[in-house]
């Protein structure tokens, strides 16, 4: 992965979906998946859905915190994807900490990737630790303004950072 490359980067206002509707945590993981419609191809979709679900019933990735982090690794990828969703209302995740999950970072990664796979989890798992973050994100007003909250939190926890 690119050292520079940034969450913000990766994320667009097409692969956002605020105060979405959903009962379980698979039909969030198959919306955020549709999000990619328009840079990957529909049958390649279809191995992202299937490579995040495989993983997902591994092991949950309700991390706490109201906070799901659905990722997998698939050839079907050749760069790394990521969505966002804010639910409407919390949903069941079997979260580590038992409680409902109300936002969602679904990322998905080449194969050959492991390392951008492992920083790219790295990353967004420092960030959604910090409560004023979480809450921003539960309270931004559009897609745009939910990708300037990233850049903006990633400057400021990465800017002094060289790797």
């Amino acid at each position: 992965m690119d050292l520079s490359l940034t969450i913000y980067q990766l994320l667009s206002p097409k692969n956002i979906l605020l105060d979405l509707e959903v009962e379980y945590k698979f039909d969030a993981i198959n919306a955020l998946v549709d999000t990619f419609v328009d840079v990957i191809e529909n049958e390649l979709l279809e191995e992202i859905r299937l490579a995040i679900i495989l993983r997902e019933k591994i092991m949950s990735t309700g991390v706490g915190q109201g906070l799901a982090i659905p990722h997998g690794k698939t050839d079907a990828v050749t760069q790394n994807h990521v969505a966002f969703a804010r639910l409407k209302e919390p949903i069941e995740f079997n979260s580590i900490d038992s409680k409902p999950v109300q936002l969602i970072f679904l990322m998905v990664s080449p194969c050959s990737d492991q390392r951008s796979h492992i920083r790219l989890l790295s990353r967004v798992s420092t960030l959604m630790n910090y409560d004023d973050f979480r809450s921003n994100l539960l309270v931004v007003p559009s897609e745009v303004d939910l990708v300037e909250l990233f850049r903006e939190k990633e400057f400021h926890q990465f800017n002094q950072i060289r790797r």
